[in-house]
């Protein structure tokens, strides 16, 4: 019997024009920073990558479909499309911009309107830069809205970045397959110690 194809989990980025987004995006897709000032394209992006998961013992992976705005956030232009069956919103402010963290709980609100149940993980970008967010202001605004995780990342210098990718997507993993068929089809996959007691 063939083997099953790894589950898939759209992720899309939201945040104020200018946190990285776009940046994040060419990391997580190429494997490098993207340089200088970029154009904006005309048309949303997405790539997909495959990741092993964590803590799985057989070899497991997943598929994550990561989704940028392309800087139509500014126009207010997404559309349906952009958050249809989107499994986490990755909500990302800059650490060095204050002003952008401000602005989470917009993005929060549009999100919540537009993909309810997708899991919320906060992200701060920039922290190859001077941090001007207070952590505690940050951990904060997670805890107040139930964000599934908290990271900083720099898509300059790809500090965290993968990391981050791997954390979200074992959350996912998690939720699902246990949701599908509880604590049993962990164990069974090899992700969870099958317990003696």
């Amino acid at each position: 019997m063939a083997a099953s194809s790894p589950p898939t989990f759209k992720l899309i980025l939201l945040g104020d024009f200018g946190v990285g987004k776009t940046t994040l995006f060419h990391r997580v897709r190429t494997g490098h920073f993207l340089q200088g000032a970029h154009t904006i394209d005309q048309h949303m992006g997405v790539c997909e990558k495959a990741l092993p998961l964590k803590h799985s013992r057989s070899g497991l992976q997943v598929q994550i479909s990561l989704w940028d705005t392309a800087g139509e956030e500014r126009f207010l232009s997404l559309n349906n499309c952009y958050f249809r069956d989107a499994d986490a919103v990755l909500l990302m402010y800059s650490v060095s911009g204050p002003v952008s963290f401000d602005s989470l709980s917009h993005w929060l609100y549009v999100a919540r309107q537009y993909c309810a149940d997708a899991d919320v993980f906060l992200l701060g970008n920039k922290s190859d830069l001077e941090n001007c967010v207070p952590e505690e202001k940050a951990e904060r605004f997670a805890e107040e809205h139930s964000a599934s995780g908290r990271y900083k990342v720099s898509a300059k210098t790809g500090e965290n970045v993968n990391w981050c990718l791997q954390e979200v997507a074992d959350k996912l993993f998690l939720k699902k397959e246990y949701q599908r068929s509880g604590i049993h089809a962990l164990q069974e996959a090899g992700y969870l110690s099958h317990c003696s007691c």
